[in-house]
């Protein structure tokens, strides 16, 4: 008997048990990230278009966007509009510190993640849209980074046989600095300048991009196209959130 694995696994537990089995929001007992009342006000991205995810009226259609012209990825997974508590703790992480809420939100995404692969094979390698340094230096860190390796490490304790790798440094980078995307409005995100970011590295012949909100999709489809270009075979994209259009 490992004595140190079973020391290590009986302490994960009372941890969990302690501490993690609570609602993050309200604090009340719950064996989920967050208790049935808050997640109530989880808005479920259900009704979308199969290709991009951007949400639609009916859950059997593609939208007009993607009839008229073909992606670059394969899949998109965005289990949640960008709307109410996630809109909320979105905004928390990325403009008031509040990095203790990474860890809720990637559970989220996992849980999402293991129903969409459970009878399907995972990618390779998980890349980030990364943010330019000087983006980093104004919040202190890169919140995608920071929210893909919280991701990646429930993942892998979740899926022990998961061999999903996740390089130290990413191998896509931003060239550009640019106006922060939230502030532009949906004309200015079409017309982002298409040599934006960059593949540096190696790249997996299949490979999850992972984004924390995809609005008109156009940073990550120009993300895509450029894995594409560095090797790979196959881009599924992961997003947590996606941004309805004004008039849905």
């Amino acid at each position: 008997m490992d004595l140190k694995k079973l020391s290590t696994t009986k302490i994960t537990q009372v941890y969990y048990g302690l501490f993690l089995n609570r609602c993050y929001l309200c604090d009340t007992p719950s064996h989920n990230t967050f208790c049935h009342s808050c997640q109530a006000g989880l808005i479920r991205n259900d009704q979308h278009c199969l290709q991009c995810q951007r949400p639609i009226h009916s859950t059997s259609q593609i939208c007009g966007r993607c009839q008229i012209q073909a992606l670059s990825y394969q899949r998109c997974i965005a289990p949640y509009r960008f709307e109410g508590i996630i809109k909320t703790l979105i905004h928390s992480v990325k403009f008031h510190q509040g990095n203790h809420y990474i860890r809720p939100l990637m559970s989220l995404l996992s849980e999402q993640l293991r129903q969409e692969y459970d009878q399907q094979t995972w990618p390779e390698q998980l890349i980030y849209v990364p943010s330019h340094p000087h983006r980093i230096k104004e919040r202190g860190f890169c919140q995608t980074r920071a929210m893909s390796t919280q991701l990646i490490k429930q993942l892998r304790r979740q899926e022990p046989d998961l061999t999903l790798k996740f390089a130290a440094k990413n191998p896509l980078i931003k060239t550009l600095h640019t106006q922060a995307q939230h502030s532009l409005s949906r004309k200015a995100r079409l017309n982002t300048p298409r040599d934006l970011y960059r593949v540096t590295g190696h790249v997996a012949k299949h490979v999850a991009l992972f984004d924390d909100v995809m609005t008109t999709g156009s940073t990550v489809e120009y993300c895509c196209q450029q894995l594409l270009q560095a090797g790979a075979e196959r881009v599924d994209v992961w997003v947590l959130a996606r941004t309805a259009d004004k008039a849905f």
